[in-house]
């Protein structure tokens, strides 16, 4: 999985990496003199690929060719640095992808690029990897995090091509700022170019290296149905998944197979929602909760507590369809996990972003339960988030905790008749409100303005 949550893990590196670029050594194009299409109505140009020197090429004869292999892509605009991206020597993977990613982000913003190409060189294997300039959130269909590998032969790379573009072409193309249309019609153009090693495992590669290959082409047709909306594409990628989980096995390959595994529920997650199917919802809990009990605690710590979040929200989303306060109850569990491994101490925004999630579950079963305690709880966890999330520093984020908090608390107010608890309502309230307009978020304002009104009629009954 290793999903891209930089700003939640790691807030101190994002924060160094949105520092004004210092200038540094520019970075060789390599590719040709690539139309740029214009009166597209978003953005003109191609996607800029940053390509690092491979770790452990000796030589760079490795990095040459995947240079050749991306520059031969017209909708992909390449260029070369002289350096590659070194790892650190942390024990923890994760750590080590964090503070790789931070020297990407920097080289990102330096050279004005839209995703960074680098990876290793490991015997007779290469393995790629990406970060993206402008991330995808994590909880959509094909999103591309710091885990997302592609791991081939090298003696595959010119027949691995279309995968390659089409990799490099997924990642990119949903936060891409330009054309879109033309990175969904060269993705679809590569991906058929790699519809033959995505049937057949050649010869010379292995099955661990193929399951990355299905994955990244499982995300390719993520990334065609995003920009094209194509259902059949969805239904591809899901199949494609699949195909990539049962490709190995979980125990002897967990880092593979949970990165499959977590794009393949993500996907039914996302079927699920659109169709409004709870049959796939439950597929997509199932799958969650197998990573869950397949990964590590100790040894997969950030990846297990991750897979729980995303199953405490899939069985959300069911109670929202049945009305089962099961449903409710079980993902409460899974957060109570998540909490164990997200604490404010360590990853305060991941705390944050978690506890306000945990109050949401709380107060749906509050309203669907007996008795004030299961609200009294989802009032006293968004009122623990700001122990986090500040309005001077974050407001947005403070504003939805405050919408939030108002919700929980006029819930509770109508129970017990408390006025300090409708006050303090209307504050968080009128607080959310005041961000949502300055942001321009002035529907969300609107729908805030509604509920404030209740609570100010119940405040002036109540006074009375």
């Amino acid at each position: 999985m290793f999903r891209e949550i930089i700003s939640l893990l790691a807030p101190k590196l994002l924060r160094r990496s949105r520092r004004r670029p210092r200038k540094g050594q520019s970075a060789e194009r390599v590719s040709g003199s690539n139309f740029a299409p214009t009166g597209g109505g978003d953005g003109i140009g191609d996607p800029k690929v940053l390509l690092a020197n491979l770790a452990g090429d000796s030589g760079g004869a490795v990095t040459d060719r995947l240079s050749e292999i991306l520059s031969a892509c017209e909708a992909l605009e390449v260029y070369r640095t002289n350096k590659p991206i070194k790892q650190s020597n942390d024990s923890d993977i994760l750590l080590r992808l964090l503070v790789a990613a931070e020297k990407a982000r920097e080289w990102l913003f330096e050279q004005q690029a839209d995703i960074l190409v680098w990876g290793e060189v490991e015997g007779d294997g290469v393995r790629l990897r990406f970060v993206l300039k402008i991330p995808c959130a994590d909880n959509l269909p094909g999103a591309f995090g710091l885990g997302d590998t592609l791991e081939l032969p090298d003696s595959l790379l010119e027949q691995a091509a279309p995968v390659i573009q089409s990799t490099v072409l997924a990642a990119v193309g949903p936060t891409f700022q330009g054309l879109r249309s033309r990175v969904a019609t060269a993705l679809g153009q590569a991906m058929q170019g790699g519809r033959e090693i995505a049937q057949v495992q050649p010869e010379g590669m292995t099955p661990e290296q193929h399951a990355t290959v299905l994955t990244v082409l499982g995300n390719a047709f993520s990334t065609q149905y995003r920009l094209t909306k194509g259902a059949k594409n969805l239904e591809s990628a899901i199949a494609v998944y699949r195909s990539a989980a049962k490709k190995i096995s979980p125990e002897a390959n967990p880092e593979i197979w949970a990165v499959a595994q977590s794009h393949f529920a993500t996907a039914l997650k996302a079927r699920g929602t659109i169709e409004k199917n709870e049959e796939t919802l439950k597929q997509a809990a199932v799958a969650y909760q197998k990573i869950t009990e397949i990964l590590g605690r100790d040894t997969h710590r950030y990846d297990w507590a991750l897979a729980h979040t995303n199953h405490g929200l899939v069985l959300y989303r069911l109670s929202m369809r049945t009305g089962r306060a099961a449903y409710l109850q079980e993902a409460g569990k899974a957060f109570d996990e998540a909490l164990t491994v997200y604490t404010k101490e360590t990853m305060p925004a991941r705390w944050a972003e978690t506890t306000n999630q945990y109050g949401v579950i709380l107060l749906a079963l509050g309203e669907q339960v007996t008795g004030n305690v299961t609200l009294e709880m989802a009032v006293k966890k968004f009122r623990k988030v700001f122990e986090v999330r500040k309005r001077e520093h974050a407001p947005q984020l403070w504003a939805q905790t405050a919408n939030n908090l108002g919700a929980a608390c006029f819930s509770l107010a109508k129970r017990n008749a408390e006025v300090a608890l409708l006050r303090e309502a209307q504050v968080y309230f009128e607080g959310a409100i005041e961000v949502y307009q300055q942001t321009g978020a002035a529907k969300r304002a609107e729908v805030i303005k509604s509920n404030l009104s209740r609570v100010e009629r119940l405040l002036t009954a109540r006074v009375k």
